[in-house]
């Protein structure tokens, strides 16, 4: 209840008075009943007011717990802080570090509003220049925007280290490790305003995600078999009108080589989707031109998958010159309940929701199985390697069955087409992809990458890769794209950015959403560092007896191995025990 009232504290001083108002009228009203001697009626008002406050109060508390247990409950990702949309105007009088603090204030309610007060802050022909929605940029949590004014030239300088950068398609864009933004001063009316600004927004870590939620949006692969997501950070008001804006402006720059061309815009209409109670209809412009129902089909696919993830939407529609586009009647399969394969007591194992138990049938206690490795569960297609040197194919009930021999082999990575990736963890440039019929092909690399790999994680479908390039005692991990024939065959994989920095002593790297993949280190410091598509790099402690991350975790938190087989997931910053006895666990994407 005390944050409650710190925040009730922090209300608007007009407000506050409203309220001094009321109260003072309701008192007033009491002791005039009180005075006139109705003691019953006085009684009954006395009483219907504790209850309202009562109601209040257990309202209040309800909505903001700050104590007892933690209950596993749905998560509502639209979610947000109700304060954190508040805003003030200038107020008179402010100097200019003040108006500059209070505007960045307005800023961080800006997408509720579409920047109304924080134009206030602008002087007047500014107001309409300046672009907020431009760009995002994204401090380093804890830290704010430093603010240093020059009385001499009436400018202003703001300095702070960003994590994030994005474009108005939520896609990153690079930023040194510490930007300044520079404003420029007059006085309008007798009151200071900003007179010059650069385009876009800068906000703190906390103010960010209040008013940005992460979505995915997704295009076809390059031969439109699969759809893959590409993540992106939107507006929270009116984010499915946001997260359309974002489809149609077009991939992200990795992930283009490797997608079908999609349907774009230059001009996005304002009102391209329109909600009705949990409908979402699309209102495709005339400038689009769909040539067949195999297009027309595509597109919805395309929209159903991106919107469906915005709460409150479970149907999509199309539209178009006001009249609804049919679209095939075959719906596309609810998506499988992941499983996960581990080993226990020297058996490949299962778990899913339908059953659990022992995968295949007995092993031989002189096979060494490792790195048991589940495709997506609509197919049957699930690896494991076989004594450090196969890659086998486990299927369920029988025999594991030999795909590819080598040497050293490291954990294999399985795509929505059917090819699984490993290849000599100790050799330079070594990198295979074996099908279910044995067929392995050399995946070329970036000419000048002839490191060892001794970690290569793959993100669902298979597009989006992370390869992890080793050099003596020194790591670097690298995000990729892979590239892929007409008929699915990985031909070869291309940087998706820069290199990171050195990393010592890695021990484990794994998806962990379509959007993160984790890297683990371990050594005298254990940590996880987490990488991010459009999204800021994060890092925090590893347990020191972690050995290895679990791929694909399904309830999107990192989950590591310990040396005695307990699984550890990564909730509310604190490692808990979430499973224990099977090692090498792995879920399906």
């Amino acid at each position: 209840m005390n944050w409650l009232t710190d925040q009730f504290a922090k209300l608007e001083m007009g407000k506050i008075s409203a309220v001094k108002l009321k109260l003072a009228a309701s008192s007033a009203t009491i002791d005039s009943l009180y005075r006139a001697g109705n003691r019953r009626l006085f009684k009954q008002v006395l009483l219907g007011t504790l209850g309202l406050v009562s109601a209040f109060m257990m309202v209040a508390c309800a909505a903001l717990p700050d104590s007892g247990p933690v209950h596993k409950g749905e998560v509502n990702i639209d979610s947000r802080n109700p304060l954190s949309q508040l805003a003030s105007g200038p107020v008179d009088g402010s100097s200019p570090e003040k108006l500059l603090a209070d505007f960045q204030q307005a800023c961080a309610a800006g997408t509720y509003d579409d920047y109304g007060i924080a134009r206030q802050f602008l002087t007047s022909s500014q107001r309409r220049r300046w672009k907020p929605q431009e760009q995002v940029t994204v401090l380093n949590p804890k830290t704010e925007l430093k603010i240093d004014f020059d009385s001499e030239t009436n400018g202003a300088t703001g300095t702070g280290q960003p994590s994030l950068r994005l474009n108005q398609a939520g896609i990153s864009e690079k930023f040194r490790t510490e930007e300044s933004i520079r404003y420029s001063l007059a006085k309008e009316n007798g009151q200071w305003r900003i007179k010059s600004l650069p385009d876009g927004v800068v906000l703190t870590s906390s103010a960010f995600k209040n008013a940005f939620a992460k979505r995915n949006v997704y295009y076809w692969s390059s031969d439109h078999r699969f759809l893959v997501p590409d993540p992106r950070w939107v507006p929270r008001k009116n984010g499915a009108q946001h997260l359309l804006q974002s489809l149609f402006t077009g991939p992200s720059d990795d992930l283009a080589p490797a997608v079908s061309a999609p349907v774009t815009m230059k001009k996005i209409p304002s009102n391209l989707v329109v909600l009705q109670s949990k409908k979402a209809t699309v209102e495709l412009p005339d400038t689009i031109h769909l040539r067949s129902q195999q297009e027309v089909d595509q597109l919805y696919q395309q929209l159903r998958a991106t919107l469906l993830d915005v709460s409150g939407i479970d149907e999509v529609a199309l539209s178009q010159d006001g009249s609804a586009l049919e679209v095939s009647s075959e719906q596309p399969a609810a998506s499988p309940k992941p499983i996960m394969l581990g080993v226990k007591n020297g058996q490949v194992v299962e778990e899913s929701s339908s059953r659990s138990g022992l995968f295949t049938s007995q092993i031989n206690p002189d096979e060494v199985i490792t790195w048991p490795t589940p495709s997506s569960p609509a197919t049957d297609f699930h690896v494991a390697i076989r004594g450090g040197n196969e890659l086998v194919r486990l299927q369920r009930g029988k025999a594991p069955v030999l795909l590819y021999r080598g040497k050293n082999l490291r954990a294999p990575q399985i795509d929505a087409w059917g090819w699984a990736f490993t290849g000599d963890s100790t050799q330079e440039g070594s990198l295979i992809a074996v099908n279910a019929r044995g067929t392995a092909v050399d995946v070329k690399l970036p000419t000048d990458s002839k490191w060892k790999i001794p970690f290569f994680a793959l993100s669902s479908p298979g597009v989006r890769g992370l390869v992890v390039w080793q050099v003596g005692y020194s790591f670097q991990a690298q995000l990729v794209t892979i590239v892929r024939g007409e008929d699915g065959t990985p031909l070869q994989i291309i940087p998706a950015q820069d290199k990171t920095e050195a990393m010592r002593d890695v021990i484990s790297a794994a998806w962990i959403n379509s959007g993160q993949v984790a890297v683990l280190q371990g050594g005298a410091s254990p940590k996880v560092q987490l990488l991010g598509i459009n999204s800021p790099d994060e890092s925090f402690e590893a347990p020191v007896n972690a050995q290895y991350l679990v791929p694909n975790p399904p309830d999107g938190n990192v989950e590591v191995v310990s040396d005695r087989g307990s699984r550890l997931g990564h909730i509310e910053q604190s490692w808990r025990v979430v499973g224990s006895d099977i090692f090498y666990p792995a879920y399906s994407s």
